[in-house]
């Protein structure tokens, strides 16, 4: 019975040995290098506890006996590496929790070199560098990418180097047309829970993009033209370089040096030689084509009739007046008949 009892009481020492808990307050630490720092180290349930300590690179205690919570205090941290633990003696058994602790350094310097210029939308992807110098730790490191208030992408990375580091990343983008003209930069920044050191962002760049012609108005034209009127062909594109214009007639004894209202991109005319037109429109980087067919507009045959009605109706009546006003000696007379005196003196009417 005595060894029963004996066996029990070393059984349920052991279980309240080994239940003897180490909370640290904080549980975590973020600290700037060179800054300071406190955690405070306490026991929960610890019977026959001997002493505690923290051993540190810094602020290191040694075992203080008959406590059961003591502070770590850091006026200045200046080493990367340091794992501050507390320890605790109970039952001549020692217990360690390590104290969870990131020291970081916000970058030096956050650049971007100017980006090539012009781009190009037919090039493919364009390279966009950022350098990010003298930071820690690169695992709590953001980078962004932004093309004027908009995120273009966002770098993490999974280093699980403790010391500063330097960092170029050589991201490619694509343009657009939209682009040209568009300020881009990149930005730094230490993901921290708790904390919120300000990011630190590159200089910025303005971007030149060049693109091909695009017509306002791509599709072809079916036009008609009245004789002796002018209408205007429009064939207007935007693109960078701005674009220049050359205009084909339909007639290409038409295309011999072209006059200035020939060279733009609105082409007025009265186009008396019908058929195809077209015009090109071309900077450095490519071109694009657009055709007028030109066609004359259908007589106004109301118009014709009234006139040939007019003439039809004069013509009418001047056959008519000769009828009447015509005489037989064939000239024209207003008198019904003509008075001739004879040599008695009567009067014949003839």
């Amino acid at each position: 019975m005595r060894l029963f009892v004996y066996f029990t009481f070393v059984l349920c020492a052991g279980k309240l040995a080994h239940s003897c808990e180490i909370k640290l307050e904080p549980p975590m630490v973020f600290v700037e290098y060179g800054g300071s720092t406190s955690v405070n180290c306490s026991t929960l349930s610890c019977n026959n506890l001997e002493g505690m300590g923290w051993e540190s690179s810094s602020g290191g205690t040694g075992l203080k006996e008959g406590v059961s919570t003591l502070e770590l205090k850091i006026d200045e941290v200046k080493d990367w590496l340091t794992t501050p633990q507390c320890y605790v003696w109970v039952d001549g058994e020692q217990k360690i929790k390590r104290l969870p602790i990131t020291i970081y350094k916000m970058p030096k310097k956050v650049s971007m070199p100017k980006p090539r210029s012009p781009m190009y939308t037919s090039g493919g992807s364009e390279l966009l560098q950022c350098d990010v110098e003298d930071v820690a730790p690169v695992d709590r490191l953001v980078v962004s990418w932004y093309k004027g208030n908009k995120m273009l992408l966002q770098k993490t990375f999974v280093d699980e180097s403790k010391v500063p580091v330097n960092e170029s990343l050589q991201p490619f983008v694509e343009v657009d047309a939209e682009d040209d003209g568009a300020k881009v930069w990149c930005e730094a920044k230490l993901n921290l829970p708790g904390q919120s050191p300000a990011p630190m962002r590159s200089e910025s760049h303005v971007l030149t993009v060049f693109y091909p012609p695009t017509l306002a108005h791509p599709e072809n034209e079916t036009r008609e033209v009245s004789v002796g009127a002018e209408i205007s062909l429009n064939c207007s594109a935007t693109g960078n370089p701005a674009p220049a214009y050359r205009w084909h007639f339909a007639d290409p004894a038409q295309e011999g040096p072209q006059e200035q209202n020939e060279m733009g991109p609105i082409l007025i005319s009265d186009f008396k030689v019908t058929g195809v037109y077209s015009c090109r429109a071309s900077n450095a980087v490519g071109e694009t084509t657009k055709h007028f067919t030109i066609n004359k507009a259908p007589e106004n045959w109301t118009t014709f009739g009234v006139i040939l009605g007019v003439f039809l109706g004069l013509g009418a009546l001047v056959f008519i007046l000769g009828i009447i006003f015509m005489t037989s000696t064939g000239t024209f007379s207003c008198q019904k008949g003509n008075y001739q005196p004879t040599s008695s003196g009567s009067n014949n009417v003839i």
